[in-house]
C-alpha cells in the first residue's frame, strides 16, 4: 500500500490520543454521553461518538466521516457549538459577553498544545498561532505577510476542500514539516518524505478552528498570545495589530516537539 493510501487511512479514520493540558480535568465519557443525551433530548446516532477535546471540560461528538462537522459541549451544557443549529449558544451572559468571551479565549489558549503544531521560524519570535489552509487564497497573503515582518508562527495545517486537507496532511507527516509548509504555500513541491509513524490528526486540529473562530471555521484564524483573534486577513487593519503585538512583545514561547508524532 502506497504513503498516499496509507496518509488517507490516518486522515479519515485514525483517533489520535491527545494528552490533556489539564491534569486535574479526568473524562467521563458514559457520564458525559449521559448528560448530553438527557440536557439535548438528543440520543446519539449509531456510528457516532462522544470523546474529549483537548479543552479541559469539552467533549466533542463525531460522525466518523471525514469533513462532517463535530459538536461539541461542556460538562454543565452551558456551552454547546453545533448542537441543534451551527455555531456557539453560550447560556450565560457573563460569558457571552465581549469580555467574557476574550477571558474564555485566553483561558482556551493556555491549552493548545504548541508541541503538536508546525513551528515556522524566522528572526523573531512566535507572533501568532494561525489556522491556515494551503488552498485559502488569504492564508497565502497572511503568510508573505509574516515573512515581510519576519515572524515565527505555528500552524495548525487544515484544509478549505479535501484536497486541501490531503495537502496538509503530508505537510504535518513531512521529515521537515515547516519547510513543507512554506513550499505548499509557495506553490512548489514539497519533499516527499515522510514520518512513518506520524499520523495527522485532523479533529483535534478542526476543534482548535472551531473553538478560537468561535463557532465561524473561516480560513485563515490568527490567534496572538494575549488571546486577541482575527478571522480573515487583510493587510490593513490586521497587520497594524500584529505590529503592535510585535512592538509590545507579545510572543509565545518557542516550544520543542515532545513526541515522534509531533511535526517537528
Amino acid at each position: 500500500m502506497d504513503f498516499i493510501k496509507l496518509l488517507q487511512i490516518g486522515v479519515l479514520s485514525f483517533s489520535v490520543q491527545v494528552a490533556f493540558a489539564d491534569p486535574d480535568w479526568k473524562p467521563n465519557l458514559s457520564k458525559a454521553k449521559a448528560t448530553f443525551e438527557k440536557e439535548t433530548g438528543i440520543t446519539l446516532r449509531a456510528g457516532h461518538r462522544i470523546e474529549p477535546t483537548i479543552f479541559s471540560g469539552y467533549y466533542a461528538v463525531r460522525s466518523g466521516q471525514a469533513g462532517k462537522p463535530s459538536a461539541y459541549f461542556r460538562e454543565d451544557m452551558v456551552w454547546l457549538g453545533n448542537v441543534k443549529s451551527q455555531g456557539w449558544a453560550v447560556h450565560s451572559p457573563s460569558e457571552n459577553s465581549l469580555a467574557g468571551r476574550h477571558t474564555w479565549l485566553q483561558k482556551q489558549l493556555k491549552q493548545v498544545p504548541l508541541d503538536q503544531l508546525i513551528l515556522v521560524k524566522r528572526s523573531k519570535p512566535p507572533t501568532v498561532v494561525i489556522w491556515s489552509a494551503p488552498d485559502c487564497p488569504f492564508c497565502r497573503k497572511l503568510e508573505k505577510a509574516l515573512e515581510q515582518e519576519d515572524v515565527s508562527a505555528y500552524i495548525v495545517p487544515v484544509g478549505v476542500s479535501e484536497k486541501g486537507f490531503q495537502q496538509a496532511a503530508e505537510v504535518y507527516c513531512a521529515n521537515n514539516p515547516s519547510q513543507a509548509w512554506t513550499a505548499v504555500m509557495q506553490g512548489t513541491e514539497i519533499d516527499a518524505q515522510v514520518r512513518s509513524s506520524c499520523v495527522y490528526p485532523r479533529d483535534m486540529l478542526n476543534d482548535i478552528g472551531f473553538f478560537f473562530g468561535m463557532g465561524r471555521m473561516a480560513t485563515p484564524i490568527v490567534i496572538f498570545a494575549d488571546g486577541a483573534t482575527v478571522i480573515g486577513w487583510n493587510d490593513q487593519g490586521a497587520r497594524m495589530l500584529l505590529r503592535e503585538k510585535i512592538k509590545n512583545q507579545i510572543f509565545y514561547p518557542t516550544i520543542e516537539a515532545k513526541s515522534s508524532n509531533s511535526p517537528r
